[in-house]
């Protein structure tokens, strides 16, 4: 299946001289996830959420600095590629080229909506969630929301009022409080803007779409839809479980080949704004993590994700990276903060072998309780 069914000429465009003043209105106006930039007749980028949020100064401010460069696809690219090429770049859009010219986009919901049509869309919300979901309070502050948002490089988050689910606040429901009409609040990015104060209760979604975690991919997807949300909390038993996104969805289709026969293990890494990595040196050592593990792990998907902070020592600068490890039966997500990308990634590996190894010896022990404890110790 390609993109050339799903690609919509329905987009917003803005030149690359415009300012954030003047691109806020068309993400407000058109629900769209970004703008595409243009310098004259030619396309330069995309203009996201993600990226405004990543670098919020004051409203006057040229989006030069906030334009995404994104790979460029055809009619013909699969929609499996189509989607690996989504959550490499952490883009929710992708302009589709036709002779070297603009036809259209693709979207995250049309991909989610053609892959939900297939017995993809039979699978539960369980298999593809992120569980160990982030939270914040009802009366935490904005400016926590940002650092959350920025650190960990998501876009939702649930927010807990006395243990319990109370709401959930997104990148979007920050992006609001950006009003063109006040010049105070288009510095939200800086310490001391008083916006960074207001308690996120005042600006989250007080009902909250849930799913259960046994709820089809194909309902899910639908209700995303529907509601016009990137993101489910799944819910069970007065518990959170886990969150579902868009991008959950994208990484599991990614995995996927042609024949919908999926591979042993899929790899998908982006690096946000960072510049100096070795992809060699992190596919080899995943490689060699995965065949470590193999027996245990069986088969899914891992996405390693990169992201350099300003801070530097001695030239080296600061880099946060967060591998997300996702098998049949199991969801491990680990984090390394180093100086350098290679530090950083030692690091959060080291984590998600520990994970792994303590989820091994739990599942053997239960597997062995009553058994053959010879056994157990070949199998460790």
């Amino acid at each position: 299946m390609n993109v050339s069914d799903i690609t919509t000429d329905r987009f917003e465009k803005i030149d690359t001289k415009a300012t954030l003043q003047e691109v806020l209105p068309l993400l407000r106006k058109s629900h769209k996830p970004a703008v595409l930039a243009f310098n004259g007749k030619e396309y330069v980028g995309m203009v996201t959420e993600k990226s405004i949020v990543g670098s919020l100064r004051n409203l006057k401010t040229g989006i030069n600095g906030m334009i995404r460069k994104t790979p460029k696809i055809t009619p013909d690219t699969t929609i499996y590629e189509a989607a690996r090429l989504m959550v490499e770049n952490q883009t929710r859009q992708l302009p589709v080229f036709d002779k070297a010219k603009v036809k259209g986009v693709v979207t995250t919901e049309s991909l989610m909506q053609r892959a939900a049509e297939t017995e993809f869309g039979d699978r539960p919300v369980s298999s593809m969630m992120s569980e160990g979901v982030i939270s914040l309070d009802a009366e935490d502050h904005v400016g926590k929301l940002i650092n959350v948002l920025r650190e960990e490089g998501i876009s939702r988050v649930p927010v807990l009022s006395k243990g319990k689910l109370a709401g959930i606040v997104t990148m979007h429901d920050l992006l609001q409080l950006i009003q063109p009409n006040k010049a105070e609040r288009g510095d939200i990015g800086r310490d001391h803007s008083p916006t960074r104060d207001i308690k996120i209760k005042d600006i989250m979604t007080d009902s909250v779409v849930t799913v259960k975690p046994d709820t089809t991919i194909r309902d899910a997807a639908a209700l995303m839809i529907k509601k016009d949300i990137q993101g489910l909390v799944v819910y069970d038993n007065k518990k959170v479980m886990g969150i579902l996104t868009a991008t959950d969805v994208l990484l599991a289709l990614a995995a996927l080949k042609k024949n919908e026969i999926r591979t042993p293990f899929t790899l998908q890494m982006s690096h946000g704004n960072l510049v100096d990595y070795d992809k060699e040196y992190v596919q080899t050592s995943l490689a060699s993590f995965i065949k470590k593990f193999e027996k245990f792990l069986v088969g899914g998907y891992v996405n390693v994700y990169f992201k350099q902070h300003k801070e530097t020592f001695r030239g080296t600068p600061l880099v946060l990276c967060r591998v997300r490890l996702k098998t049949d039966h199991s969801y491990y997500n680990a984090k390394g903060e180093g100086w350098g990308a290679d530090g950083a990634f030692h690091i959060a590996m080291s984590t998600l072998e520990r994970q792994v190894l303590n989820d091994k010896e739990i599942f053997y022990d239960k597997r062995y309780t009553n058994g053959n404890i010879v056994e157990k110790l070949d199998i460790l």
